[in-house]
């Protein structure tokens, strides 16, 4: 088992993507790819190129979501033409931020194997023969993987441009997105990393992995505007803002509409007394703004 610690962001596209293969061709969408090498070019750390991969990923639930309901995801990847599939466990979610255990074994094909992962993951009771015989494919996330290591103090870092498309029921959506992954090392350097990235690229901070957005293009569930109200906690008041930051920035909701949102959320926090309320305010421009975002995320996270 791994415990997985990772942050989203998400790039400038370009709409239109028609096909799973015209979206994961290397260079398909040469204006993600350009912004990441420049975005690792001007980053103030130690980095190295790693590789450039297509990925082609299968995603696996029964028809009554077993493992959505685990909250729990169970995919097979297919690189270098070998096969692996992964059990992501329940963790931590707040806004980009992602910390949960995976584990990861090899795997004949593209159809995962329940029986190879180890029997304490599984809740009490649970039947992994008839849970196997229940599997079904419920959607792929095929894209090209260019890979950088990057070192900062004494922590070292997988920073990943993931350019390709999630597919489901004969749906499209274009994946054009950056993982950061803490390797080893400490949660600081990685927010200190993240900052730096906030600083050298028009990134926005996103807020749903790949599985999520699978599976609602499969149940035809697609992201809807989130209203605010002063009752949410303070992590689904970050996930309502990174949700409508998405919706404004494929064009499917007012740039009105995310500000009005902004400002109903910074008077609740004035008036809580928030200690991030003085900076919200003083957050004019979208790289100050997502520079709070990351600042608001890092306080939800648990040191443990």
């Amino acid at each position: 088992m791994s415990i997985e610690v990772e942050l989203k962001f998400l790039l400038p596209i370009s709409h239109g993507i028609a096909s799973a293969d015209a979206a994961v061709a290397v260079g398909a969408d040469p204006q993600p790819i350009a912004v990441f090498n420049q975005l690792c070019s001007q980053l103030g750390t130690s980095w190295q190129a790693q590789s450039h991969q297509r990925l082609l990923n299968a995603y696996f639930d029964t028809a009554d979501s077993w493992f959505r309901r685990q909250d729990s995801g169970l995919r097979t990847r297919q690189k270098n033409q070998q096969f692996e599939q992964t059990i992501k466990l329940a963790g931590q979610s707040h806004g980009a931020a992602h910390i949960r255990p995976e584990y990861n074994l090899p795997c004949a094909g593209v159809f995962p194997d329940l029986t190879a992962f180890p029997a304490e993951i599984w809740p009490v009771g649970t039947d992994v023969s008839q849970l196997q015989l229940q599997l079904v494919e419920l959607f792929r996330t095929d894209f090209a993987r260019q890979t950088y290591l990057v070192t900062l103090n004494q922590s070292t870092f997988e920073l990943v441009c993931d350019i390709g498309v999630v597919s489901a029921a004969g749906q499209h959506e274009a994946i054009a997105e950056i993982e950061l992954e803490l390797q080893s090392g400490t949660l600081a350097d990685m927010l200190q990393l993240a900052q730096q990235l906030l600083q050298t690229a028009p990134l926005l901070l996103g807020v749903q992995s790949k599985a999520e957005r699978g599976y609602r293009l499969a149940q035809a569930n697609l992201l809807k505007p989130q209203q605010f109200e002063v009752t949410l906690s303070a992590s689904a008041s970050l996930r309502g803002f990174l949700v409508n930051q998405i919706l404004q920035r494929n064009a499917l909701m007012s740039a009105d509409s995310l500000e009005l949102y902004w400002q109903q959320w910074q008077r609740a926090l004035l008036a809580q007394q928030h200690p991030l309320a003085a900076q919200m305010q003083n957050a004019i421009t979208s790289s100050q703004r997502q520079l709070w975002l990351l600042a608001f995320t890092a306080s939800l996270i648990d040191p443990a």
